[in-house]
């Protein structure tokens, strides 16, 4: 249980309890998340010292009766795989390369995601690609060449404003089943990206707007992102309803010094919140206790502009389209701060609460430590981050961050935002990895009452 702290910072615990398991396991392989790619080491924060040689001459012993070896201790591989530190520890290494959208680094971090998720007996739900349906892919492109590389300082305050992204900022997808209405805003992309660099404009053809294949010849392709997805069936009669939970798994890569923008709490901390509640979901709906559906989903290239998420609402899964959709939990950088604060949104573009104002409250409630500091004083992101291509086509979405600087509400992001240095360090040192897993406690509440309310009535 967490401890009640006031506004300021509090002291790095020497052992976070929940990750002891973890850290109490006698060799380097043991505490490797399961089914980790090869060659990633959970221990790269511990020195590689070898111990020194006694310099001193010890006399043989004389011979003994055999002695049984001592049994390793069993780690508890459900504790691990359920404490989101394990994951950020993953997702954030140097070895991912700062999952850029597309990167191999981002298609390692989904096969790590799919292993997690097909161990707990989530099923991959996209039928639309039968030789993986975890998985649904699309082309990047940008109107600029490659989109702009992240993490130069600059030595400016990163406000609010300055937060996430507007719907294809930076890049975009393509292709010959687009909608209309995303057409349109491509266009008018196209229009703004050449104007804002005095270029000229390329007419369209035939005298309306361009098409698909004439944006395609303006445009810059980059190579495929990945949208990973499993699905965890319900068992109640509404069963057919589906919950998603999102975070997006992408970040910036490497900037233009060579630096590894390893992104721990931007997103690898969402992105592992929703990877530790699987193992408890999993066994809530194996004794029939979840109604809905819930769909885990995370999202590819939205550093590059809100970009999976928007693919996904306009290429639906065939039993998962927006009709069968009856909320959407979006969780991005929950890792920073002290643990008894959280900032979210909970309104709809009128800024009227939606159904998870009382559902929040109810589950902050449940936990055994609720949080102290609810903030709602982010609603100047509610188009800036993934659950707004949902919250476009009228779904409730509930918005999970961190929060801003004051822990009473407002104030400015976290100083490390889109740098080099937003590393697992940091989230240690501010709260000993409490923060994500409270998150999780509180997410998993969130998603039980969700998937088991009563139907509203028509």
């Amino acid at each position: 249980m967490a401890t009640k702290v006031s506004d300021s910072p509090r002291p790095l615990p020497s052992l976070p309890p929940r990750a002891a398991v973890a850290r109490d396991a006698k060799t380097p392989e043991a505490a490797k998340p399961p089914s980790a790619p090869p060659g990633w080491n959970a221990d790269r924060f511990e020195s590689a010292r070898a111990p020194r040689p006694l310099l001193c001459n010890v006399p043989t012993p004389p011979p003994t009766a055999p002695v049984e070896p001592t049994p390793e201790p069993e780690v508890d591989t459900r504790a691990v795989d359920a404490d989101p530190m394990t994951h950020i520890a993953y997702l954030s290494s140097d070895e991912l390369q700062g999952r850029d959208s597309p990167s191999a680094g981002l298609d390692a971090a989904s096969t790590y995601v799919q292993q997690h998720v097909q161990k707990y007996g989530l099923v991959g739900p996209n039928t639309n690609n039968p030789d993986n349906p975890f998985e649904q892919r699309f082309d990047v492109y940008s109107f600029a060449g490659r989109p702009g590389v992240r993490g130069e300082t600059g030595g400016h305050v990163h406000k609010p404003g300055t937060y996430g992204h507007e719907l294809f900022e930076g890049g975009f997808y393509l292709d010959d089943k687009m909608p209309a209405e995303t057409i349109d805003l491509l266009n008018q992309k196209y229009e703004k990206a050449m104007g804002a660099r005095g270029l000229p404009l390329a007419p369209p053809r035939d005298g309306a707007q361009r098409g698909v294949e004439e944006l395609r010849q303006l445009a810059t392709a980059s190579g495929q992102a990945v949208n990973t997805m499993a699905l965890l069936p319900g068992s109640g009669p509404n069963k057919d309803e589906v919950i998603v939970v999102m975070a997006h798994l992408d970040h910036d890569g490497v900037d233009r010094r060579g630096n590894v923008l390893n992104g721990a709490d931007d997103n690898a901390s969402g992105s592992a919140v929703l990877m530790a509640a699987v193992p408890e979901l999993a066994e809530a709906a194996a004794r029939g206790e979840l109604d809905r559906s819930v769909l885990f989903l995370w999202t590819g290239a939205e550093e590059k502009g809100l970009v999976g998420s928007q693919y996904f609402v306009d290429h639906p899964i065939p039993g998962l389209d927006l009709e069968a959709i009856t909320g959407v939990i979006n969780v991005d950088m929950v890792g920073r701060w002290d643990d008894q604060r959280l900032s979210v949104v909970d309104t709809n573009s009128r800024g009227q609460p939606n159904y998870f104002r009382d559902v929040l409250d109810q589950a902050n409630a449940q936990l055994d430590d609720p949080f102290d500091r609810i903030n709602r004083d982010i609603n100047v992101f509610r188009d800036r981050q993934d659950g707004a291509s949902f919250g476009r086509k009228g779904e409730d979405v509930l918005f999970l961050f961190e929060g801003l600087s004051n822990p009473n509400g407002g104030g400015d992001l976290i100083p490390e935002y889109h740098r080099a240095d937003d590393d697992i360090d940091l989230i240690l040192r501010d709260n000993g990895g409490e923060k994500p897993r409270r998150v999780k406690d509180l997410m998993v509440n969130v998603i039980e009452l969700a998937a088991n309310r009563s139907a509203p009535e028509s």
